[in-house]
């Protein structure tokens, strides 16, 4: 008898246990400006180029955390001021994780974007985390639609042609998946950035989400 009143009990203290733990989790605050998605999304293989006129594909996500932006060197201010946001909170960013964190510009304007351009771009923000990449349009135009981003072309024919592109953020896991994305404040008149000091708040959360999963 005392023995099947002990079991019961334990049973009972698990159960509220388990309950309690349940709505700490529903009660957790979640990101204010980032997507989690459900699932992680696989993306395709493909191929790109770096500043350093390296061959780069799927396999270079593995193993790491990827902040992934698209945009163009030519870009007159999404692009410098969101990369040297970027740059600047790698290192914090870093700090909370156990796998490396790296940096992918991906420039939409092949064109102009030469691995050279490239590389000029790039060394100006001083961060050796941030590679920049580019392709053509057939890998290139798959691949960040994949990412969830998206770009246009207007005409090239003028010397100064501006694209249009997303001002997103996306996040790839170690495991080469598409994993979250950082939205940009968004402004009537202003230009669409995301904003440093809520991508460091965010950031834990939706790692803590992910764990979750």
């Amino acid at each position: 008898m005392l023995r099947n009143l002990i079991v019961l009990m334990l049973s009972a203290a698990a159960v509220v246990a388990g309950a309690m733990l349940y709505l700490l989790w529903q009660h957790q605050p979640l990101p204010q400006q980032a997507l989690v998605y459900p699932q992680p999304r696989n993306l395709s293989e493909f191929t790109l180029i770096d500043q350093k006129n390296q061959r780069r594909g799927r396999e270079d996500l593995m193993g790491k955390w990827t902040l992934a932006f698209v945009g163009y060197t030519y870009c007159p201010d999404i692009c410098p001021l969101t990369l040297a946001k970027l740059a600047g909170v790698q290192a914090e960013l870093a700090a909370t994780l156990e796998q490396p964190l790296q940096i992918w510009f991906i420039s939409v304007d092949p064109q102009r974007d030469t691995p050279e351009q490239l590389q000029q771009y790039v060394e100006y923000f001083k961060q050796p985390a941030l590679s920049g990449l580019t392709a053509g349009h057939d890998q290139l135009f798959p691949f960040v639609r994949e990412l969830g981003l998206m770009y246009a072309m207007s005409s090239t024919t003028a010397q100064d042609y501006l694209v249009d592109h997303s001002a997103s953020v996306v996040l790839i896991n170690p495991q080469g998946q598409v994993a979250a994305m950082f939205k940009p404040d968004m402004a009537p008149g202003e230009v669409p950035l995301v904003n440093r000091e809520q991508l460091l708040a965010d950031f834990p959360l939706v790692l803590n989400q992910l764990q979750q999963r």
